[in-house]
């Protein structure tokens, strides 16, 4: 925490160094200054009082609050501050309240919510707090429901009560992690009754007393699902999405058995990591299974407007292990795709690829550890890939048959590839003068340059003008 030997060091930097230039920060007015001021630590603010007798006293006319109990040795020094500042701002609003405490808070209940109660009678915008122990301890002040002036809520590790009334008419982000609800129908009344809500974006944890989360919202743009669990996870449970103005969806997700997407006209992009609760020893199988696979087909087709899609390879693996009994919904609209591959398993790749008629980029992502995994590849002639333009292989090359094999399907199927970028593993790299290189049909590999190199210009392709660039 800021000390007064802290202020006494800066007056006398300032005393024997005094600027050479106007000072053009203490002839703003005050009202530009506290703006900035909103989006600083409150710590940091305070340290402003040392500049002149001007800032003084002007950090506590901030109509916001952003404190953590670290920035101070003594618990009762923190309580008094946050104090302070309610009683300064009573009779007024205050813009941000945001708090980020330890479980000891927990233990004195009446405290956080004797200031959340303050906060909303201040008619608080934004409010933000934080339970770093995250035990779930501290049961949220129902006030909050009808906290009339709150624009964002975001909160973490504590208990949410079920509420019996919601009016939050200007409500617009919602951020929840790792919360307990102590109501299933908590979090659904919650969302469907803000009516200009734009964002949520929920961070779960098991047991959380929700094995149905319905989001219900007329005006909802934005809503990421976090979920990890491990393979013993077997409960089952549901996350049903109705929400027609939804343009963004992030699904990360190891827990939820099974997704419904309705009414979904408006979806722009979506970024999908989830085996719908499926692990090996729970493989989708022809026979025991149908009621996942006609799940795992709503939900595809539920996604399959979009323009820009990010999946993982976990995600792909079900796709296609899905493909191999019933067909595939066509992704038309789709222009961008990026696959995040944690393993060789590239050859689930044209299985998807054939449902996507317009794709124009697609990006061959990675996750930091590669695995070796045998696949076999569902035999079939494979379509051209007509639309295809762009492609980035983000991941290092090694040179090896399987990662090779990829380069070669895209070159030999694409038509209208203008370029393939690559990257070369740090190993395989001669020099500077291959660090950035194109390669067209008229180029020869250099007798310094890796034998990859000779490999990619060997390949057959079927665009004349595709280009390869090596980075």
């Amino acid at each position: 925490m800021f000390t007064f030997m802290d202020a006494a060091r800066v007056k006398r930097a300032r005393s024997t160094n005094p600027p050479s230039e106007v000072d053009r920060l203490s002839s703003l007015p005050d009202c530009l200054i506290l703006h900035v001021f909103l989006n600083l630590p409150t710590k940091d603010v305070v340290k402003t009082s040392v500049l002149s007798t001007r800032w003084t006293t002007l950090w506590k006319d901030v109509p916001g609050l952003d404190l953590d109990t670290e920035d101070f040795n003594i618990h009762e020094t923190f309580v008094s501050f946050v104090d302070n500042f309610l009683e300064r701002n009573r009779g007024l609003s205050i813009h941000r309240f945001k708090l980020t405490y330890d479980s000891s808070y927990a233990e004195e209940p009446g405290l956080v919510n004797r200031w959340v109660d303050t906060a909303a009678r201040l008619k608080v915008e934004h409010l933000d707090l934080s339970d770093v122990v995250c035990d779930q301890d501290l049961m949220m002040n129902p006030t909050v429901y009808t906290c009339s002036s709150l624009v964002s809520l975001r909160l973490v590790g504590m208990s949410l009560p079920s509420p019996e009334r919601v009016s939050l008419p200007f409500l617009k982000d919602i951020v929840l992690i790792v919360v307990e609800y102590t109501n299933r129908w908590a979090l659904e009344k919650l969302i469907s009754q803000c009516p200009v809500l734009e964002n949520v974006s929920i961070d779960r944890i098991y047991g959380d007393g929700m094995p149905i989360l319905r989001v219900r919202s007329q005006s909802l743009l934005s809503f990421l699902h976090y979920w990890d669990t491990n393979d013993d996870y077997e409960e089952d449970s549901i996350v049903e999405i109705d929400a027609p103005m939804l343009k963004y969806l992030r699904i990360s997700d190891g827990g939820t058995t099974s997704f419904i997407i309705k009414n979904q006209p408006s979806l722009v992009e979506a970024d999908i990591e989830t085996v719908f609760n499926l692990t090996n020893e729970r493989r989708l199988q022809v026979a025991n299974e149908i009621q996942k696979r006609d799940m795992v087909h709503d939900f595809l087709v539920g996604i399959s407007k979009v323009k820009d899609l990010t999946i993982a390879s976990s995600t792909l693996k079900v796709i296609y292990d899905y493909a191999r009994y019933v067909q595939l919904p066509v992704f038309r609209n789709l222009y961008t795709l990026c696959v995040r591959f944690d393993s060789y398993m590239w050859e689930m790749l044209p299985v998807f690829l054939e449902v996507c008629p317009n794709l124009k980029t697609l990006v061959v992502g990675t996750s930091e550890n590669y695995l070796m995994v045998d696949l076999t590849v569902i035999a079939r002639p494979w379509n051209l890939l007509s639309s295809l333009e762009h492609v980035d292989v983000e991941r290092p090359l090694k040179g090896e048959a399987l990662e090779m094999s990829l380069v070669g399907y895209l070159l030999e199927n694409s038509p209208n590839l203008k370029k393939l970028s690559l990257s070369l593993h740090d190993s395989l790299k001669k020099g500077e003068s291959i660090h950035k290189l194109t390669l067209s049909l008229d180029d020869a590999p250099k007798k310094e340059e890796s034998d990859i190199f000779i490999e990619l210009l060997n390949f057959p392709r079927f665009s004349r003008s595709c280009q390869i660039i090596v980075r």
